[in-house]
């Protein structure tokens, strides 16, 4: 006999192959023989009996002899009936049985589909056309079985400026004498862009850093509202502008422009810099060029950030790997806004200062000073009553006065800016006016340059203000820097 059952099985094509030579029927096979298995390996095995699989120790019992009489039992009835006209009667019953229910269940979904549509649009004539759920396509959230939405970035109408763009700004005077002045920005497409003006032909040119850098080795790959700094200079022969940011392994990025007054547009990697500066997640950034003619210079080009011990370290290009540590972790908010400036120490610029929010409570800190000379000391407490550092709690520091005067700058997180202005005494400003300009101010990045200029990011646009010398509370408009 062929090894296959007489009863349709569907499933055995995940369990062995059919002969479609000898049969058409479909049949589990065995686990254990080449008998056919028509119910569920897992059943089988728990050594369960079923009357269509022929149980082979059961039926090897002897025949009967001939001279053994063999009794025909009485024909079994079942509730007074024959066997044949009871299961005609079961039969007929379960059809008409089966056909009510059926009848009943497609009668509830036509009546429940009607009612359902029927809600629908009575909900469609109430929702506000405003409704994203409501819109065509859009996907429901109570099924089970759909799969969870991806968590959506966050939204931005902003069509010039990245609305978590950072600012960074700096200023350089050539050697014909024109005032160079440089900002940096991220545009909503996340590559970093470069607005610079010159006293010469007196408009603000455009830059693509990103762009002009993506045929490098290592295309330009900052992190989105990546934290920024930058700083020029034109001393020795020498005319450049370096920029360092962060990529999204935390650790710092330096690009530059060699010739910032004749070739502004090529950029390329900062050979000097090494890369191997590591931040905590979410660090600032703060750099600053010097005029190095002290005996104690620790290097033109200085940068500020925060390890990912949370201390505050400094790095120099007299050896960028050989860092100092300037704050301690415990002496420091985490992820706090960083400032850094040159002062005048007599004749010369070799002096620095570094600001950083100090943690005063669970719920605020202040913004700390910490001055350089030959080393580094705290210095006394500058803006007090500050919120807890995030995204928008920024500092800047303006130099006036031909660096005679300093105003240090905290944006706050509802886009307010206040500030403290020293010329030989303290004077605390708790708001500052912007006088001119856009009506309607609210910042979300600042920056200044050390030419007395301030720079804000606020409604999709890059503005900047200069300090007004009649009124020290106020700065006045000079234009929109972008676009």
């Amino acid at each position: 006999m062929l090894p296959y059952s007489t009863l349709e099985v569907p499933t055995v094509e995940n369990f062995g192959p059919h002969d479609y030579e000898t049969t058409n029927k479909e049949a589990v096979g065995h686990a254990d023989s080449i008998y056919p298995q028509p119910v569920p390996l897992e059943i089988d095995a728990a050594g369960a009996y079923f009357p269509e699989v022929v149980n082979p120790h059961e039926s090897e019992q002897p025949p009967p002899s001939d001279d053994t009489v063999v009794e025909k039992p009485p024909a079994r009835r079942i509730c007074g009936l024959s066997k044949r006209v009871f299961y005609i009667v079961l039969a007929v019953g379960l059809i008409v049985v089966i056909g009510a229910i059926v009848g009943g269940v497609v009668g509830g979904a036509l009546g429940g589909k009607q009612h359902q549509t029927s809600k629908q649009s009575s909900d469609s004539q109430n929702e506000s056309p405003s409704d994203p759920s409501s819109a065509p396509g859009a996907s429901s959230t109570s099924s089970s079985s759909s799969s969870p939405s991806p968590t959506p970035s966050p939204s931005s109408s902003n069509e010039n400026v990245l609305n978590i763009s950072k600012l960074a700004s700096s200023n350089m005077t050539d050697d014909n004498g024109y005032a160079h002045r440089f900002v940096f920005f991220q545009d909503t497409h996340n590559a970093i862009i470069q607005r610079r003006w010159d006293s010469q032909n007196r408009t603000w040119v455009t830059s693509n850093i990103t762009h002009a850098m993506r045929g490098s080795t290592t295309p330009v790959n900052p992190l989105p509202g990546t934290p920024m700094a930058v700083a020029s200079c034109n001393y020795n022969t020498k005319v450049q502008t370096h920029l360092w940011f962060t990529v999204p392994n935390n650790y710092v990025s330096a690009v530059c422009l060699n010739h910032a007054d004749t070739a502004p547009d090529d950029w390329v990697y900062d050979s000097k810099f090494t890369g191997s500066l590591e931040t905590y997640p979410g660090s600032q950034l703060a750099a600053v060029w010097q005029r190095c003619w002290s005996e104690y210079c620790i290097g033109n080009w200085v940068l500020a950030y925060q390890t990912p011990e949370g201390d505050i370290n400094v790095a120099n290009a007299t050896d960028w790997d050989a860092t100092t540590k300037v704050i301690g972790g415990r002496d420091v908010a985490s992820n706090s806004s960083l400032g850094l400036i040159p002062q005048l120490n007599g004749l010369g610029t070799d002096r620095l200062v570094l600001i950083s929010e100090s943690l005063d409570s669970q719920t605020g800190g202040s913004m700390q000073k910490t001055s350089y000379l030959t080393e580094w000391i705290p210095d006394g407490l500058l803006i007090e009553d500050l919120p807890l550092p995030s995204r928008n709690l920024q500092f800047a520091i303006i130099l006036m006065e031909n660096w005679t005067q300093t105003m240090f700058l905290a944006l706050r997180p509802n886009g307010t800016v206040s500030a403290l202005w020293w010329g030989g005494h303290f004077t605390s400003i708790p708001s500052v006016n912007f006088r001119g300009g856009p009506s309607s101010l609210n910042f979300t990045a600042i920056s200044a340059g050390e030419d007395s200029m301030f720079y804000g990011i606020s409604n999709d646009e890059v503005l900047q203000y200069e300090p007004d010398p009649d009124d020290l509370f106020s700065f006045a408009y000079v234009g929109r820097v972008y676009p």
